[in-house]
């Protein structure tokens, strides 16, 4: 069984969902420390004006604690912010899938609970769904599988895959360094790293501008493209745990 394991992000860059694509379960990691100015409720969208290049797309918070976990944060809902974020998305028009990225965008948005992780898992789902991608999702808080405690933050996810039963695990190459090898393998669990390679794609009637919100990559490309983006446009590596070294 192949194991993924990815914090709970908003809407996404494409390699996200490589990776979703590529594991047999996929676990969100709703149950460790909120990261400020990072992807867990912001994203990149292009910008109305395109010598600006991009904009941020972002789910405003109620006030939280310094170091409060993303499964214990609420979203704010004092602000108008499903219409606001509705609002910069309308720049898409033009592209060739707007209406139905947009019916997908709004469906995610109608979501009526206040809590931000439960909200970012169905949004995930729903993405999940138009893309094709049928792994199976489950939600880390929900799981009571008892790790409580790790030497170090890469054996979060051996615990985990341990835990599951899982004979490979899986994780984007830009976090190699947090992993110990040997302990995969003597484990009797192979650790792979998934390297994005996205494709370019056209921006209409922008310069390309790369590592965006999956929804930009939604609005200008068909279903056959996505696809191919997700299967293809990448490589995996294996690591040799029996010389400690990738």
């Amino acid at each position: 069984m192949k194991l993924a394991i990815m914090q709970p992000y908003f809407f996404p860059y494409p390699g996200y969902f490589q990776l979703l694509a590529q594991a047999d379960l996929w676990v969100v990691f709703d149950h460790c420390q909120f990261v400020n100015k990072g992807w867990v409720n912001r994203n990149r969208i292009l910008h109305p004006d395109p010598e600006k290049g991009w904009q941020y797309l972002t789910v405003p918070l109620s006030k939280r604690g310094r170091f409060d976990f993303i499964d214990q944060i609420d979203i704010d809902e004092n602000a108008d912010w499903r219409k606001s974020l509705v609002g910069k998305l309308t720049h898409y028009r033009a592209a060739p899938h707007y209406q139905e990225v947009m019916a997908v965008f709004k469906g995610a948005l109608s979501y009526q609970g206040s809590r931000l992780s439960a909200f970012l898992v169905n949004s995930l789902r729903l993405l999940a769904d138009y893309l094709g991608v049928k792994t199976r999702i489950v939600v880390y808080s929900e799981l009571n599988l008892g790790v409580e405690k790790v030497v170090h933050s890469g054996q979060w996810a051996l615990r985990i895959s341990e835990a599951l039963g899982a004979t490979e695990y899986l994780n984007p190459i830009g976090g190699e360094s947090l992993f110990d090898p040997l302990e995969f393998f003597e484990a009797g669990i192979e650790l792979r790293f998934l390297e994005t390679r996205i494709r370019e794609y056209c921006q209409g009637p922008y310069d390309y501008v790369p590592n965006l919100s999956i929804l930009d990559a939604m609005m200008w490309c068909d279903s056959d493209t996505l696809k191919s983006m997700l299967s293809e446009d990448f490589s995996i590596h294996s690591c040799s745990g029996a010389f400690n070294e990738c």
